[in-house]
């Protein structure tokens, strides 16, 4: 999906999404991070082709230990 769709486009059909098969997670809902934020997404990303990341138990970006941002590029 593109930054505008976001996540959401995993659990809703995004207007004008040829070719969407979903809900693509069960319950047809996004799952928090452990820490019951909502993860973040970035397309195109800056780690990977897209990003998919928590910025960690302290929200903000950077970080160690709990506080380290945690994605889909590690």
């Amino acid at each position: 999906p593109n930054n505008g769709q976001g996540l959401s486009a995993l659990v809703k059909k995004p207007s004008g999404a040829s070719g969407w098969n979903g809900p693509y997670l069960k319950n047809g809902k996004l799952p928090p991070d452990p820490w019951g934020t909502d993860f973040l997404y970035r397309y195109p990303g800056e780690q990977a082709e897209f990003d998919i990341y928590t910025l960690g138990e302290d929200g903000s970006p950077g970080g160690e230990g709990e506080g380290r941002d945690i994605g889909n590029w590690e």
